[in-house]
């Protein structure tokens, strides 16, 4: 009999603030999944229009999955205009430092990405990964958007978020705000 190469999901990231608590339809994991810190909302006013965050450092492990899978939910407050992106990075780094040879130097803590110190946020993320963009309808509310896929070269990275549409994203909280990465494992049987 032939083997055959299947796919399983096995492994999954949240990236959520603490305070994370989804409603209804909202939650999209499917099991327990390892948490990391990403506050969207900045202290609680959002994350302005071309502003970005960045998450926590994480460890995807000596053995990693070779592709991750990129979901979100996002609440947006106020109109949103159909057709508006937030765009997703990553920068990948094979040192376990926080702030250690990243691409684009986030700096390892969840909080605000102003770029590499030396050029915006616009021209720093041109150094990172590309994972996809999140383009939203004009739900006002939260939205689920598949974003894209990436595989991870490195053991340690960051999640790098950027608001590109014209309204603050996430307002005043994201308790229902998250993203999911969900490892892509091909297995012979």
């Amino acid at each position: 009999m032939p083997n055959e190469i299947l796919v399983k999901t096995k492994v999954e990231y949240s990236f959520q603030s603490s305070a994370y608590s989804p409603t209804g339809n909202n939650d999209l994991s499917s099991g327990t999944p390892t948490t990391v810190d990403l506050t969207l909302d900045e202290g609680g006013t959002g994350l302005a229009v071309a502003e970005a965050i960045n998450s926590d450092l994480l460890d995807l492990g000596a053995t990693r999955p070779g592709r991750l899978d990129v979901t979100a939910a996002i609440e947006f407050f106020a109109a949103i205009v159909a057709g508006s992106k937030v765009s997703f990075y990553w920068s990948p780094s094979a040192n376990s430092g926080v702030a250690v040879g990243n691409p684009g130097h986030p700096d390892g803590v969840d909080g605000a990405y102003t770029g590499d110190g030396g050029g915006t946020v616009a021209e720093s993320v041109k150094q990172l990964q590309f994972i996809g963009n999140f383009i939203t309808t004009d739900l006002q509310g939260v939205q689920i958007a598949y974003v894209g896929w990436f595989e991870p070269h490195q053991r340690y990275g960051q999640l790098i978020v950027v608001n590109d549409t014209a309204t603050v994203i996430c307002g005043t909280d994201d308790i229902e705000s998250s993203v999911l990465m969900s490892g892509i494992i091909s297995e012979i049987q």
